[in-house]
């Protein structure tokens, strides 16, 4: 078997950020140029006028089915990157699958919490000080409780991104990366 069939990354967007969006693009990238296959998710349109909660039995339905075939015995090494809604079902499928999946967190929210208690199984999780979506103070909180290391983005929000200056999210940008 080739190198490059033993390490598998996963990528789970977000309800309105799709893996084709920088911080899942480059996720996959990086882990591409290291011999991992790269496999995005896509959960279709997401209907906003849906509930959260719907939204994420959705999302984590389509989940399943593409996960499904994928013979996760033949990899050494599972990494899930995962975007907000996506961090949710990451969660989800890792614990259906009983496998040694490592995570990348980015924005969680508070669903996510149940999934967040090993540091051994998380490469990073990053978090806008800023966000609004889920209130950091509560997943610093959580996090310092488990032993798990948070990065928290200065004056970032959900997205990641600060809306002052673009240049400012190039570095952002670069500073996420290089914690995958």
């Amino acid at each position: 078997m080739k190198q490059k069939d033993k390490k598998i990354i996963i990528l789970f967007p977000g309800k309105g950020y799709s893996t084709d969006m920088p911080l899942l693009y480059y996720a996959g990238f990086k882990y591409a140029m290291k011999g991992y296959k790269v496999l995005p998710i896509h959960y279709g349109a997401l209907d906003k006028e849906k509930s959260r909660s719907e939204v994420l039995e959705i999302a984590k339905a389509e989940a399943s089915k593409q996960v499904k075939d994928v013979d996760f015995s033949k990899y050494e090494e599972i990494v899930f990157a995962s975007k907000s809604v996506g961090t949710v079902v990451a969660g989800y499928i890792s614990e259906e699958l009983d496998e040694n999946i490592k995570h990348i967190y980015l924005t969680p929210i508070d669903e996510t919490l149940q999934f967040i208690n090993n540091k051994d199984d998380i490469i990073a999780i990053i978090v806008g000080e800023e966000d609004k979506v889920f209130d950091t103070n509560t997943l610093k909180a959580h996090c310092h409780q488990k032993g798990i290391e948070l990065h928290v983005i200065e004056g970032a929000g959900h997205s990641l991104e600060k809306f002052e200056n673009a240049v400012d999210n190039i570095d952002i940008l670069k500073r996420i990366v290089e914690l995958y």
